[in-house]
């Protein structure tokens, strides 16, 4: 037997593969009710949902563990992260069941819900062949929108999207299918703010102060081309093309201005903001809000005077680290 795994105790004690001592000494960690795991193995979300299905096969293991088992890992210990910050629980691994008669014990939070069958995703669990039953992507996003706030369930719902493929529009016909049922409103508004093309949670943060800060609305993941030609002059992460103004997040100065070379001589503003990851979001925002304004004014100032006097010079490009 496996004890990397987690394992129902009883079971166990009936085969002969372990004693009732064992269970109590320091060589295993229990996980809820009869459900057991070698000590030196750490608990994740992973260990917990398999202890879930194991006390509900029948079920699926949805919310942030499925995000996690979607490839979504890196975004939820952010959101865990934030959660805790702001002293909020950080997120349950949670199961759907259908029918009654079930209750949450211990790591694992039961709860009743009926799961249509494209709700429902077998996933491979190893080597071995052994499955697990997941919510499917959007009703994944879905549970996650529905239960924690909005900010949070975006930059999951970015990231399981980037991987799995999904859309919004697969998350709100969803909700429309489950309309009358808790929390729906709070899906539709976190599916309208998705946006796959950010990379990190970080970068979803940032996008999402931007548009919070009602300043106008950027292209995540900006590609900009040459007119002529359509070859490729340089990528921001956010950029505003009608502005020719665009933003690099978390870059190291060297890189940025790497990357921003081409852009510059091809005419646009660009900006280097977030010092790698150490400066604070709302700082970032406030620094693009900063930014939009100088290009804002820039603009107008390279417009010829309209009495024929005081001609404008032409401002060059700039980026500033």
């Amino acid at each position: 037997m496996e004890l990397d795994r987690p394992f129902r105790g009883s079971e166990a004690v009936a085969r002969g593969e372990v004693t009732k001592g064992q269970l109590r000494g320091p060589g295993v960690v229990c996980l809820g009710y009869d459900l057991y795991q070698a000590a030196g193995v750490g608990v994740d979300q992973v260990s917990l949902a398999r202890a879930g299905m194991l006390r509900h096969p029948q079920g699926a293991v949805t919310g942030l563990a499925a995000s996690v088992l979607w490839g979504a890992g890196t975004a939820v210990a952010d959101v865990d992260v934030s959660l805790a910050e702001a002293g909020r629980p950080t997120g349950a691994t949670e199961v759907l069941v259908p029918g009654a008669g079930f209750r949450s014990r211990g790591a694992v939070e039961v709860r009743r819900a009926e799961l249509a069958e494209d709700e429902v995703v077998s996933w491979r669990d190893g080597a071995d062949g052994r499955l697990l039953r997941l919510t499917s992507p959007a009703r994944t996003v879905l549970e996650v929108a529905r239960r924690l706030p909005t900010v949070e369930a975006v930059v999951v719902a970015d990231a399981v999207a980037r991987r799995t493929g999904i859309a919004a529009a697969d998350v709100v016909a969803l909700a429309d299918r489950h309309t009358g049922e808790r929390g729906m409103a709070r899906v539709r508004a976190a599916a309208a703010l998705m946006d796959p093309r950010a990379d990190t949670p970080r970068r979803t943060r940032v996008r999402l102060g931007v548009l919070l800060a009602r300043l106008p609305a950027p292209t995540v993941d900006a590609l900009v081309t040459r007119a002529a030609t359509g070859a490729t002059v340089g990528a921001l992460d956010l950029g505003w093309p009608g502005t020719a103004a665009g933003v690099l997040v978390d870059r190291h100065p060297a890189q940025a201005r790497l990357c921003a070379q081409e852009l510059l001589e091809h005419g646009w503003q660009v900006v280097s903001l977030g010092r790698e990851g150490r400066q604070p979001v709302a700082q970032v925002v406030a620094d693009v809000a900063t930014f939009l304004g100088r290009v804002d004014r820039l603009r107008w100032r390279d417009l010829p005077d309209l009495r024929g006097r005081f001609p404008r010079r032409p401002s060059r490009p700039r980026v500033w680290v």
